[in-house]
């Protein structure tokens, strides 16, 4: 589980670095090991620089604090041999890379189980984390940090058995694309723009596109890239899970003027923004009982309470037309019908009796 987490973690010390901004969180020695031996897996596992070498994993693990040639040299030792540890880590070195590398391509630490000290790591990396609620660019993360904060909260009095029975954490199906994350990350800080090979779900083959990467978003377990794509001022999305290569460039880029992530996908239902549509006032009556788990957790954030009885609710949302907000009305089932705009209950009149033929015999 913890392979998810790193991610989180990694992004803001990268975060902390490039902004400037200081940790004012005093951390003891062994705490600050806990989280070098991650980020050293982490380097170690990247895909896209392979085989890093001691000066690389020095500047990776200068995020948190100054670190010397002998700090590195004995925290690959103690990853490989510390009993206390035991991660037994099967750490090589390539003399023809000039780099370290797994003999076991799928050995990672976070398979490990949580010891004590890991759980003193992740601690920190939450009062980390915690200390820049109020950045923008943090506060897209605030839903992982509390599910971090809850397990360790949670771990704390439980033992591992207990741990699975009495807690069972929403996980993503698949992992593809997370390799990535770091690499887009640093290339939207410092504005550098990315070439990938990118598959379409719905395409015979791949293709190669340049793409100057302005923000990285998540919706449903999987992760997204915005940004401009070719000559034009177009705003494009790709998903990571879709994407086999990718390189970092030296290219620097200029944003669109005027361009914020937040304005871009305010009106958004899930991850499609088409530049040609506008935002629409959608009315949906739902069930009573239905209408309550709506109210409770609202489908967006413009959402808008219209009517109420003891027999239904109605709501509003304002956002542009997708095919994640039919595919989301399709969930509800009979517990909804969409009362406007008109050409959208059409729509979905029309599906419903598409789906009605998919059942006759």
């Amino acid at each position: 589980m913890l392979q998810k987490w790193s991610h989180w973690v990694l992004m803001v010390l990268y975060l902390t670095k490039n902004r400037q901004i200081p940790v004012y969180c005093s951390m003891p020695k062994n705490k600050q090991a806990y989280i070098r031996y991650r980020i050293i897996d982490a380097c170690i596992r990247n895909r896209q620089r392979p085989y890093p070498s001691k000066d690389e994993l020095i500047k990776s693990c200068e995020v948190i604090a100054v670190v010397s040639l002998r700090t590195i040299e004995q925290d690959l030792y103690d990853m490989q041999h510390d009993e206390e540890l035991a991660y037994f880590a099967p750490i090589r070195y390539d003399k023809r890379q000039k780099g370290y590398y797994y003999e076991d391509k799928n050995y990672s630490i976070s398979n490990i189980p949580l010891k004590e000290n890991d759980l003193y790591a992740l601690e920190f990396a939450v009062a980390l984390l915690k200390q820049f609620e109020g950045i923008d660019t943090v506060a897209r993360f605030g839903e992982a940090v509390a599910k971090i904060e809850d397990y360790v909260n949670v771990r704390s009095l439980l033992s591992e058995t207990d741990m699975a029975q009495v807690i069972q954490l929403e996980q993503g199906t698949s992992r593809l694309g997370q390799e990535f994350l770091s690499e887009i990350l640093g290339a939207v800080k410092e504005q550098k723009s990315i070439q990938f090979v990118y598959r379409k779900f719905d395409a015979q083959e791949a293709k190669s596109y340049t793409l100057d990467p302005y923000v990285l978003k998540e919706y449903r377990n999987r992760w997204y890239v915005t940004g401009k794509s070719g000559s034009s001022d177009t705003i494009v999305t790709f998903g990571l899970d879709r994407i086999q290569e990718l390189k970092v460039t030296t290219t620097v880029f200029k944003p669109v003027s005027g361009f914020r992530a937040d304005d871009y996908f305010k009106y958004s239902f899930g991850i499609s923004v088409s530049n040609k549509l506008s935002p629409e006032r959608i009315v949906l009556s739902f069930t009573a009982q239905q209408g309550a788990y709506v109210l409770s957790q609202p489908l967006h954030t413009t959402q808008e309470l219209v009517s109420q009885s003891t027999d239904s609710i109605e709501v509003s949302i304002n956002v542009i037309p997708s095919f994640e907000l039919k595919s989301q009305l399709l969930s509800y089932g009979s517990s909804v019908r969409v009362l406007e705009p008109k050409w959208l209950k059409e729509e979905m009149q029309q599906e419903v009796k598409r789906m009605v033929g998919n059942y006759r015999d």
